[in-house]
Order: C-alpha cells, then structure tokens, then sequence
C-alpha cells in the first residue's frame, strides 16, 4: 500500500528538476559574463583613448603647420618655441585647459623621435615622407606631432596584467602647401634671324642634319618668336604633352621613365595647348616638331624641380623658354667634352671664317616649389668662337712695305738708311670662350590669403648671371673646336727695323754721316681675358598683385596667377629687374715695343706714322673682332635666357590651401623611416 509520501515523490517530474540546473548555469553564467563585459570595456576604453590620442595628434599637428609654414603670417618659417607653444595650446584644450601637466605628458616622443618636429615633405618612390629640419631652415613647412600616453586602468584589477603598464601611441604629419611658380632669364633683345635659327638648329637638330636646318631656317622664327613668348603652359598641358598625370609629374621615378625625344615632346604640346594658343603659334610649334631630328632624350626632371602637390591649372613658364630649356637639357654636358657646332655665318670673305660652339654644362630650371626650396636658374654654358684669320696676312707684308717706302719717300733721299720688314705668316688663328655662370633666383617666403587681403604676396630674391672671357691663340683648324692656348696675353703680327745709325756715306767701319739712332717696333694683337656681369644677390621687391585662376576641378587648392605676365603688360614688381646690364667686352687691339737706341731728328715721326698705318690695314679684323658681343654673343646669351649683370624674374602664380594631413605612421616603424 503506498503511503502519501511515496505519493509525493512521484509528483516531482523531471521538469522541475530542470528548472534547477538552468538556475545553477544561468549563475554560473553570469559570473564567467562579468570578466567577458570587463574585456569588452576595456577593448572599447583603449580604442576610444588611442582615438583621443589621434585626434590630439591630427589637431596639433594641422594647427601647429600654420605656424611653421608661415603661410598664414609674414611667409617666415615659425621657429620651434612658437611651434611647440601652439602644440600645447591644442592640447591643453583638448585635456580640460590644462597647459603643462598635459602636454608635457604626451610630447615625450616616439622611438627616439622627440614629441615636436618642424621639416619639410619629400617625395621618394611616389611616397611622401617627412624630412626633419633644424630650427629656423627656411624650407620648413610640415610638422610631425608624436605623442606618447599610458595605457588607461583596466575596470578590473586582474586584467591590469594583459592591458595595463603600457603606452599608446599616435603621430600626426601636416603641412601647408604654399607653392609658387617663377622663371629668371633676360627678356629677348633685338634679334637677327641668323642667330635664332642657328641656335634652334643646333639644339633641335641632330649632328650635320642639314635638311633639319633648312627647315627651320623655311619657318622665319623671328616672326612668331614674341608669340611663343606670350603663350603660357601649365602644368596639367605639360602633363598631357607627355601621356601622363599631373601626380606623375612629381615622382622622379615617373619622370626618368619617360622616354620622349624633342620632336614627341612638341608634338605633345601641339596637342595640349588645344584653343588657348594662336594658330600662328600653334603652326610654328608643329614646324618645328616635323623637322626637329635631335634623338636624345629629353630630362624633365632637370627642368622641373619639386612640383609635389601643385595643381594642374597653375602655369609654370611660357612656351618659348620651355622650348629652349627642353633643347638645352639633351645636350647638356658637364664635363663639355663635346660642343655643339651652331650653323651660324658670321664670317667676312678675305677677313676671317668664324666657327661657333656652344657647351651646355647644366641646363636651366624652372622656379616651382615650396618657400625656401624653389629656385630658377638660367643655364651654365660655354660659348666657343673661333676665328681663322690667317688670310688678313696674305699682302700684309707688301702693304707694310709700300706703307714705309711711302713715309720714307717724303723725307727725302736719305743715304744710308735701312729697313727690314718680316710678317707672321698663316695661320693667324684667335679664339674666345666665354664661360658663363647662370643667374638665379629663389622664393623666400609666401604670404598666403587672409580675411583682410585677398592676394597672397610672394618675397623673392636673384643673382645675375656673371661670365669670364678668354682670349688665346688656337693650333689646328677651326671646325673641330680647338682648346685655347692662353699662356701669353698678345699674338705677333710683324716687326719693322730702322737703322739710322749712319745717314750719309760710309766708308768700312767709317761713318761720313749723321747718326740718327736705330728702332725696332713690333706689333702685335692684344688677348685680354675679362670678368663681366658680378652683382652680389638682391632682395626683390614683394609680388602683390595677383587674379584668381578659374579651376577646373573644385578639388584642387586655389590658384592665382600673377598679374603683369605677357602678353599682359608688365605691373609693378612683376618683372623685375635687378642690377644693370653689361656686355662682354672683346677688346682686340694692337701692341707695340720698342728697342733700339730710338730715332732723333726728322726720323721721330716715322714710327708713329707706321703704327697708323698698320692699325688700318688691320681694322676691318679689329672690327670684326670687337663687333662680336653686338653681332653674336649677346643675341645668343639674351635667347639662351642670360643677360648678363642683370637678372629679370617673372612671378607666374601661387598655389595656396588649408593644412593638410599627410601621414599618421609612427616614427622608427618600418612603414615610416
């Protein structure tokens, strides 16, 4: 019989005795929960604390740029106290307004790398990296802001072991690009087309291509030469010249794989310059992109400097001096080895056959870059003459001779004078070089915008172009530019004897007669060398006047082009010029000497009376001679973009825009050397 207890055992189903276990496993659960929430809490405490951290960073660094680039004061780097003071500043408003505890706790640095940094952005491999400067260089205009925390106290105290004891970490590189662009040359004189076409056949042409001559010579140069002057290239028309973006053109890499020679290149531009050339322009520029033959290469990384982070509407030069500057850079030669014979005829039958060279030692550059980086510079050379004048001799001895007879005859018959007459014979060969050291010219400082000015205000200086001239005497013929031998300053040309010593009858050693003395007289050319054009560099006067560039793309940083850039005409401070200019001076003149005992009586006057003489039987070469910086060296120097003694810098445009962030990897990391 069953009892009532054994009744009630046999109610508990095994439903209750379920509800028990998920009662022990929900506790169970919740207390392993607890340590799981923790770690979430403190995963999410030290994200939002290294997002802190990098936000402090990023703010610091696009505040404190502002001061270093100088963009937004006087264009002067800020030195690194004024730096670090607005670095603490953020900070300190960033951490409840405390300005020391809170900053000196974060700017303890990264990995060696101190907690502010003041520098520059160089572009390597098409990665940008910081640079660090020292303080005050005036190519400042990045930060790099590295700040250093501990880790913040775990919720729970045994996780301290796995979150706690350590540090975060975040850096943060800025800059401000402020970017100019500027060229320095000479402003084209009077120019011949002579000159023009044998300079552009020499740079464009290949070696002895004489149908390549004939057909720029066919194109009248000098006709359309201020039209190429006046027409302006960008450098997003630069770009498109080449087949590659305006990005490309800041990567050196990109640059030295282009491959196009002179002729691709002005083909390239035909296309690009589209509508905003002439067709008189655009015409010549085809011209001469059929006939050019010249097979090297063209290096555009000379020409164009650090152009990282310009935009493609900014114009950068006009289409002439990037013509010249593009031939210049293929044959370019340092060592100046091998000259460029240039087809130019300024030879004088009967007088002298003038060859001329031309060695470019280092091409020129555009002015495209930050302050206190960019700088222009007009082109090194080496500008060869040789002249082969030997045929001036031929005669002069007989004419020499007639000219004394002739002095001699109208004193009379004078018994017992004698003269003596010997010529250098041929060749008579003079050469010049003149070695030219390029002028230069650097942006110092950029104002950019503010509320209260609408331009902003480029600070720039130069220095001229200067040069030394030799004058010697060469061996061999002129064709193959023969070195100069400028050992002696003078070249013999004749010597004339007078013997006086016994006028009348003379009998043995017996002398019935007047002793009037006796003179040797040698003449000769004079080889002077010179230095022309030294001025020490110059501050030029601020550049203010500027108009607002129409931008393509809403993206790209604001541009202003400068006023006062031709066509327009010229404004105040845009050109400019600095200095006076000079000229080479070739003085070849005649040398004379004495020896003897001298001439007394009515002798006295025959001396002067022959160097007369000889001076203009050799004026038509002291002529041509001395005629040559007129006829030949200054065109070639002015188109070449070199004046000497003077140096003319055309402002082009600025590029300005808001601090930018460039980089955020820690210093010392692999990713960030």
């Amino acid at each position: 019989m069953q009892t009532s207890s054994d009744r009630a055992q046999r109610r508990v189903s095994p439903r209750s005795r379920q509800r028990g276990a998920a009662g022990i496993f929900l506790v169970l659960s919740l207390l392993l929960l607890v340590p799981i929430l923790a770690l979430a809490l403190n995963i999410g405490q030290l994200y939002y604390a290294q997002r802190d951290l990098e936000k402090q960073a990023t703010l610091a660094a696009l505040s404190a740029t502002q001061v270093a680039s100088g963009c937004a004061n006087d264009g002067r780097p800020g030195l690194l106290a004024a730096v670090t003071a607005e670095v603490t500043r953020i900070i300190a408003a960033n951490n409840g307004g405390d300005s020391t505890g809170a900053a000196a706790l974060l700017t303890s640095g990264i990995n060696g790398s101190p907690g502010v940094e003041v520098g520059r952005i160089d572009v390597v491999g098409g990665l940008r990296r910081f640079v660090p400067l020292t303080d005050g260089d005036p190519a400042i205009n990045a930060v790099r802001i590295n700040l250093t925390r501990p880790q913040p106290t775990p919720f729970l105290t045994p996780l301290g072991a796995i979150f706690g004891g350590g540090n975060l970490f975040a850096s943060a590189t800025a800059q401000q690009a402020a970017i100019g662009t500027f060229n320095v040359s000479s402003g084209l004189l009077s120019l011949n087309g002579g000159i023009v076409n044998g300079l552009l056949g020499g740079l464009l042409c290949a070696p002895g291509d004489a149908a390549c001559q004939a057909s720029i010579v066919s194109l009248n140069v000098v006709n359309g030469l201020q039209g190429l002057v006046n027409t302006q290239v960008s450098l997003g028309q630069l770009a498109t010249a080449l087949g590659v973006s305006v990005e490309d053109l800041s990567d050196p890499l990109t640059l030295s794989a282009q491959t196009l020679i002179l002729s691709e290149l002005l083909g390239g531009l035909v296309g690009a310059l589209g509508d905003t050339a002439s067709g008189t322009v655009v015409g010549l520029l085809q011209g001469l992109a059929n006939a050019a033959s010249n097979p090297r290469e063209v290096p555009l990384g000379q020409l164009l400097g650090v152009i990282d982070g310009l935009g493609g509407d900014t114009p950068i030069v006009n289409l002439f001096d990037l013509l010249i500057a593009a031939g210049q850079a293929t044959v370019a030669d340092p060592t100046g080895v091998t000259p460029i014979n240039l087809p130019i005829n300024l030879s004088v039958p009967g007088v002298a056959n003038i060859s001329t060279f031309i060695n470019v030692l280092e091409p020129p550059q555009f002015g495209i870059g930050r302050p206190g980086q960019a700088e222009a510079k007009t082109a090194q050379i080496r500008l060869l003459i040789r002249i082969e004048a030997g045929g001036i001799l031929n005669g002069l001895l007989g004419a020499i001779n007639s000219l004394l007879n002739g002095i001699l005859s109208l004193l009379g018959s004078l018994v017992g004078l004698k003269t003596t007459v010997s010529v250098v014979p041929p060749p008579l060969n003079l050469g010049i070089d003149v070695q030219v050291a390029g002028g230069a010219a650097t942006l110092e400082r950029l104002q950019c915008p503010t509320s209260g000015r609408s331009d902003p205000i480029a600070h720039l200086n130069a220095r001229t172009a200067t040069a030394t001239v030799a004058v010697g005497t060469f061996a061999g013929a002129a064709s193959s530019a023969p070195a100069l031998n400028t050992a002696t300053n003078s070249f013999p040309i004749a010597t004339v004897g007078i013997d006086a010593s016994c006028v009348g009858v003379k009998l043995g050693s017996l002398c019935l007669g007047v002793n009037l003395g006796t003179t040797t007289v040698g003449v000769g050319l004079g080889l002077t060398g010179v230095g022309v054009g030294a001025t020490a560099p110059a501050a030029l006067d601020p550049v203010s006047a500027f108009t607002p560039v129409t931008l393509s793309s809403s993206r790209l940083q604001p541009v202003f082009a400068a006023d006062g850039v031709p066509p327009q005409a010229p404004v105040a401070a845009n050109p400019q010029t600095i200095a006076a200019p000079t000229t080479v001076d070739i003085s070849l003149d005649l040398t004379n000497t004495q020896t003897g005992t001298g001439l007394v009586g009515i002798l006295t006057g025959v001396v002067s009376n022959l160097l007369t003489g000889i001076v203009n039987l050799l004026n038509p070469l002291l002529n041509l001679v001395n005629g040559l910086t007129t006829a030949l060296v200054d065109p070639l120097l002015s188109l070449l973009g070199i004046q000497l003694g003077t140096a003319t810098v055309t402002m082009n445009a600025v590029q300005t825009g808001q601090p930018q962030l460039v980089s955020t990897c820690l210093p010392g990391t692999a990713a960030c050397p």
